[in-house]
């Protein structure tokens, strides 16, 4: 049976001609606060140096400089910040995800103008304490601004400060509406009107007077909620009556198909494909990662030697045994490699039934429950990453046993092996680190890395490894 294709509709389109008013939404979240973030960083960069040069010299010299930097670098900012992601709707309402983000682009930018400033034999004509007034006022307003959107954005969205498209939302019988409500105020779309589908006979005009019984003719789209995929011909029935209304339609699926159609659309002839599997990496792409990775590691493991050596010291003393601890696990296309840690446990386990590390586990020792607790115990990880085995950012390799075990339960789960494994992670920095006692929380994870691998950029690496280095301090699910 052929399902009806409906038009596609973007999201600033769904408003009815007699809405004179530009709808707020996930479109106009995205423009505003880049636009915001371009107009801080020019700012910023004419008022650093003409404040810098009133206090140094009392005098207010030509500006256009480093007006001319200030377009330099707030085209860079935004265009990196575009490329994280960080103007999606989620991610500015997370203060968190913005400080890291700030901290991790706005330094990169800068060093980036200042090697161009070298390269060109322009130095002398710039000031050094104009660029860091003006550094200094660009992080006052870039993190201002997010301030004052953690304050006042999402509070002004549940008070419907903003205008919202009002939308008649249709879905079967046992959807749960709260999720739905919420993702749809943040979106834009305020349900103002909700009617359940479960009976597959129901004619095309019993359909229609339900409409407008449900409000159809006072609202501004009509947002249809999907997910029984064993009753698609009350879909295609709920569609067809739906063209007697001038109203646009939207369908969002969940489940299997949602997850299809969140993929990457690629054109075939006249039809579109979702992609669900990313390929592996490009060779552009893996020498820029592996070129990071060399990079840091040879700086984290000079940098971190002396610590390194009183953690050997301290495991000796503490308990009989070796200093470090091998495992085998899987890597890149499924190839199998030696994993490196401080030996934390009592036990050199490497078998074909592993155990998880638990709350209080005995097999902990002293000096291994604060070295895992604090992460140091993947220190000599940073090895595996110069020989190649691992990368610093990408999937947490998991033991033998326990790859067996998910990859027969979770569907998605060797998709993970399509980059290198990580010392750290998307999902680590987003509450899926250490035990993993469910196979609801190893889903979650899985969902996250699919997540990384289909996203992955440099600057999204650099996030991460920020992010990391700042959530060491939560120690509450490692143990």
């Amino acid at each position: 049976m052929a399902m009806p294709v409906e038009q596609s509709w973007n999201a600033y389109r769904a408003i009815r001609d007699n809405r004179k008013w530009f709808g707020f939404n996930s479109v106009a979240i995205t423009y505003v606060a880049a636009t915001l973030d371009f107009l801080i960083l020019l700012a910023a960069s004419a008022a650093g140096h003409t404040i810098y040069e009133k206090i140094a010299f009392g005098t207010y010299a030509d500006a256009s400089l480093y007006v001319g930097i200030g377009l330099l670098v707030a085209t860079v900012f935004v265009l990196a910040m575009g490329g994280m992601h960080a103007y999606r709707p989620s991610e500015v309402f997370s203060l968190r995800n913005q400080m890291v983000a700030i901290c991790t682009v706005l330094p990169a930018v800068i060093i980036f103008m200042l090697a161009i400033v070298f390269f060109l034999k322009i130095g002398e004509t710039i000031s050094r304490g104009a660029i860091l007034s003006t550094a200094l006022l660009s992080v006052a307003g870039l993190v201002s601004s997010r301030l004052l959107w953690s304050a006042y954005l999402k509070k002004a969205i549940a008070r419907a400060s903003f205008p919202t498209r009002r939308a008649l939302l249709i879905c079967p019988d046992a959807t749960p509406m709260e999720p739905i409500i919420r993702k749809s105020a943040l979106g834009g779309l305020s349900i103002k009107h909700t009617m359940h589908i479960g009976e597959t006979g129901t004619t095309r005009s019993a359909l229609v007077d339900a409409y407008e019984k449900h409000g159809i003719d006072d609202v501004d789209e009509v947002l249809i909620v999907w997910g029984d995929y064993g009753n698609l011909p009350a879909l295609e029935e709920c569609l067809s009556a739906l063209r007697q209304f001038c109203v646009p339609v939207s369908v969002m699926f969940g489940g299997l198909v949602g997850d299809i159609v969140e993929g990457f659309p690629q054109a075939v002839g006249e039809s579109r494909s979702f992609q669900t599997h990313r390929p592996p990496l490009g060779l552009y792409e893996r020498g820029l990662k592996r070129a990071f990775d060399v990079v840091f590691s040879v700086t984290a493991l000079t940098a971190m030697l002396p610590i390194c050596l009183i953690v050997a010291i301290a495991i000796k003393l503490d308990s009989p045994g070796p200093v470090f601890f091998l495992q085998s696990r899987k890597g890149y296309s499924g190839r199998s490699f030696r994993i490196v840690k401080f030996r934390s446990m009592s036990v050199m386990e490497d078998a074909a039934d592993i155990r998880q590390a638990t709350r209080n586990d005995p097999r902990v020792t002293r000096v291994g429950a604060f070295i895992r607790s604090s992460s140091i115990d993947e220190l000599p990880q940073f090895w595996n990453v110069l020989k190649g085995d691992m990368s610093v950012v990408g999937p947490r390799p998991h033991a033998l046993a326990h790859d067996n075990l998910y990859g027969a339960l979770i569907a998605q789960y060797a998709s993970r092996r399509h980059v290198k494994p990580g010392l750290t992670g998307w999902a680590q920095i987003n509450g899926h680190r250490g035990e993993t006692p469910t196979i609801e929380k190893m889903a979650d994870r899985v969902r996250h890395d699919i997540w990384y691998i289909n996203n992955w950029s440099l600057w999204l690496d650099l996030r991460i490894v920020l992010s990391t280095a700042l959530g060491l301090k939560d120690r509450s699910d490692v143990y």
